[in-house]
């Protein structure tokens, strides 16, 4: 099992408009073209067009869709979805927030999978796409074979899912940790604080590290496992559905 980068964003923030997808891409052709899409879609499992730059990329972000269901129709946003084979290898994709025919917001947000490399700076990156896309919930965490070997292939933290949409759940404490509005009332900041973790306010949420630098992950992996075990004591119990 190959290590590798898992960051996912769910948000409630409006997601449709070109200056968001503009800012987004944006971030994607920085970081010394180490991330730069090779090929685009708007289905993240199959890609048949090739990336011709931000400007180029209007068009297909937020592409209307028009979907039939219980006799209705209804017109929604389709995901934008991307890949590189060259190193570093990646690929993501961005869905778009929506209401249901119940009027309620379901989030929208990021997925997106890299290969483990120390020359990208992560860190960097999670914080941009958390100001671009304000969480609900974010985590950013490195996926090395000692802990893949304790998963199950289908493990939700695994696999950067956050379970249902409109309640999601947190599987277990990723490296870093964006909590926005909705958990922030339940976390003790001052705490987290005083046990030496990492903590910043960011909008209207709070970026929480397990260590000071992703790497730490890797290079002293019975150190993170504890200082993580350490970190969820702090929460309330159930907090996260991982007990252990």
């Amino acid at each position: 099992m190959k290590p590798y980068i898992q960051l996912t964003i769910r948000t409630k923030a409006p997601t449709e408009s070109w200056a968001v997808g503009e800012q987004f891409i944006g971030t994607l052709e920085e970081h010394a073209g180490l991330l730069l899409p090779e090929q685009i879609s708007h289905n993240p499992d199959k890609f048949t067009e090739s990336y011709a730059g931000k400007m180029a990329m209007e068009e297909h972000w937020a592409a209307p869709c028009t979907l039939r269901f219980d006799g209705g129709m209804f017109e929604v946003a389709e995901e934008f979805a991307w890949r590189r084979k060259k190193a570093i290898k990646s690929t993501g994709y961005v869905s778009h927030t929506k209401r249901n025919i119940r009027g309620q917001i379901v989030p929208g947000g990021v997925s997106f999978t890299s290969a483990y490399s120390q020359n990208v700076d992560f860190h960097m990156l999670f914080k941009q796409w958390c100001h671009i896309f304000p969480p609900q919930i974010a985590m950013l965490h490195p996926f090395l074979p000692l802990e893949l070997a304790s998963l199950g292939r289908y493990d939700s933290f695994r696999l950067g899912s956050f379970n249902a949409s409109l309640r999601p759940d947190i599987p277990e404490a990723a490296w870093g940790m964006f909590y926005g509005p909705d958990f922030c009332p339940r976390i003790d900041v001052e705490r987290l604080l005083a046990a030496g973790f990492f903590v910043e306010k960011m909008g209207e949420g709070i970026l929480v590290r397990v260590t000071e630098r992703i790497e730490d992950v890797e290079n002293d992996f019975p150190m993170f496992l504890r200082r993580r075990a350490e970190l969820k004591c702090l929460f309330p119990v159930g907090f996260f559905l991982n007990k252990e």
